[in-house]
């Protein structure tokens, strides 16, 4: 590589380095801040990309054709949907956010120091867990100075989050980096910091993945396929059994007593299956579902039916884009299980990645809005870093040299 392109790469480089050491922090305390970090990435991976000539693209139609038709399907439901101005904004916003995820999935490849990134992100992690920490047992000593909203312990549902979803891969790349010890404090430690913090998705991704990836090393090829096609099958038949959970006499009292939040999703969802009943083919249209009508009525007292998102990524998809919007959402879905294989790294590292894929899709299906700018900003980040994990899993480190003899002991 020529001189000049070689230090731009450098410096596109480092500048993802910064990602990585600052996506667990801003979780940890801002985590709307990760759509302006995820869009500093995308430049930076561009520039990585374009300094790294001639750019290889094998194996990128298939996402990318995914992709683009789920910003055309949107599109051209704007001219249906109740607000066509937010939906046109929203699929913009979109574009360019895949197109960051794919710049930084391009990117991945040609990281010239992946165990640099790692490191990264591990020294991240740890102030990020810090900060948390500091939060919690001081009741929001670090949320009065970053926003105006009250303390809850849900502000850390996103850092236990993302800590479920790199948990395993981080902890399998260490020790494919022949570094075991390491790699069962880390997961250990962070582990049982997910278990204390209060995100039930996250805990459950998190446990969830642990059989999983005991599967995936077991038979992975057969784990793989057996998932995708679980995870399309639950996206397309989302609107017929999740809302009919509300139907189940005494389950909506039994979410209640373990979370009052969990009570109010089961209502949402019913309510949600009524309006996709209504439009099961086209969908009421991009971003939609803030304006849905009756959604701002009360189901019950101080809970409406559906105020921004149904907290499901597969019934925000089947009320906002129809059947053609979930058979592309399932499609991409599918494509992450079955290519797995395709990971750099080792066996361990791969089905690893399996168990953080599996902790990813809890919230995925129940917590967050599937086209938030900052949780489609941070997976981009973690796929990025899962491969550049991967990358690092392979590199084996530098042989430690044997220590110098002292000259007093010559010939002896």
């Amino acid at each position: 590589m020529p001189r000049a392109p070689a230090a731009a790469a450098a410096w596109f480089e480092a500048g993802l380095g910064l990602c990585a050491l600052l996506l667990l922090p801003l979780l940890a305390t801002v985590p709307h801040g990760l759509a302006p970090l995820a869009a500093w990435a995308a430049l930076c991976a561009a520039g990585l990309v374009a300094a790294n000539r001639p750019p290889r693209l094998a194996g990128f139609s298939m996402p990318t054709g995914i992709l683009g038709g789920l910003l055309l399907w949107g599109a051209v439901s704007a001219f249906w949907a109740i607000d066509p101005a937010r939906s046109f904004v929203l699929d913009l916003r979109l574009g360019g956010l895949f197109l960051a995820a794919l710049a930084l999935l391009a990117a991945a490849h040609r990281v010239s120091a992946p165990w640099r990134i790692a490191l990264c992100l591990f020294a991240g992690a740890a102030v990020a867990v810090a900060l948390a920490a500091y939060d919690l047992l001081s009741a929001g000593g670090l949320t009065g100075l970053v926003s105006v909203r009250g303390f809850r312990s849900a502000r850390l549902d996103q850092i236990a989050i993302g800590l479920a979803i790199l948990l395993l891969p981080a902890s399998a790349m260490l020790a494919a980096r022949g570094r075991p010890a390491m790699a069962l404090a880390s997961a250990a430690g962070a582990g049982v910091f997910v278990l204390l913090l209060d995100g039930v998705s996250a805990k459950i991704g998190l446990l969830a993945s642990l059989p999983i990836m005991g599967l995936l090393y077991w038979q992975p090829r057969g784990t793989a396929r057996l998932a995708a096609a679980l995870s399309v099958l639950f996206i397309l038949t989302a609107p017929l059994t999740l809302p009919k959970l509300e139907r189940i006499p005494g389950l909506v009292a039994a979410a209640d007593s373990f979370k009052s939040s969990a009570g109010h999703r089961l209502l949402i969802w019913s309510f949600v299956g009524e309006r996709i009943a209504e439009r099961p083919v086209f969908g009421w249209g991009l971003a939609a579902s803030r304006a849905i009508p009756g959604g701002n009525q009360e189901a019950r007292l101080g809970q409406n039916w559906l105020s921004l998102h149904p907290h499901d990524a597969p019934l925000q998809v089947w009320l906002e884009l129809g059947i053609p919007g979930a058979v592309l959402f399932a499609a991409l879905v599918g494509l992450l299980w079955l290519r797995l294989d395709r990971l750099p790294g080792p066996r361990l590292y791969q089905v690893a990645a399996g168990s953080g894929l599996t902790a990813a899709l809890a919230p995925v299906f129940a917590a967050y809005g599937v086209w938030q700018e900052w949780w489609i900003g941070t997976l981009a980040l973690v796929l990025f870093l899962i491969v550049v994990m991967g990358r690092a899993a392979t590199t084996a480190p530098a042989p430690t040299p044997p220590p110098l003899r002292d000259w007093r002991a010559a010939g002896h």
